[in-house]
């Protein structure tokens, strides 16, 4: 296994692990799924500043993780927001870990001094996977957006550097 760069070829194979999240999940909010040409332009987007990494077993991608914008006012440039899915069929197995470990590392080569992690309420696997690996909550937002007709909420969560 290695964590790399994302490249073009990964673009799908990232793609339809996001859309597994869309679709059966309140990992994320979004609702739709989307296709692979505005997720392409996101990727594109995010890579001009941030890195944007892959797990990968051979050609097959296991996860992805990527740093972004925490708020693109130019005061918050020293914080970045930190996005890590793995294949649904691959938890559990320290690839998120291996993962974040690269993603801290350039955000340390980067300059950043905060990373945070915006977490639904109900996501008690992820929570627990940021709180091993030191993140502290720093609050929480209730019942501010609805997926599969149920109303959630966010927790915010801290990595200084």
């Amino acid at each position: 296994m290695i964590v790399t760069k994302i490249s073009k070829e990964d673009y799908q194979q990232v793609l339809d692990i996001y859309n597994y999240y869309i679709e059966n999940t309140t990992s994320t909010f979004e609702i739709e799924k989307l296709n692979l040409l505005e997720f392409s332009k996101r990727i594109e987007s995010i890579k001009e500043k941030y890195p944007y990494l892959v797990i990968k077993d051979d050609d097959v991608v296991l996860g992805y993780g990527y740093l972004n914008y925490f708020n693109e006012r130019k005061a918050y440039d020293i914080t970045g927001d930190l996005s890590i899915y793995i294949d649904p069929k691959k938890c559990h197995k320290g690839l998120g870990k291996k993962i974040w470990l690269a993603l801290l590392l350039e955000a340390k080569k980067m300059g950043l001094c905060n990373i945070i992690s915006i977490i639904t309420l109900e996501n008690e696997a992820s929570i627990n996977f940021h709180k091993k690996i030191g993140f502290c909550e720093v609050g929480k937002l209730t019942d501010v957006g609805i997926k599969f007709n149920r109303k959630l909420g966010v927790g915010f969560y801290q990595y200084k550097i």
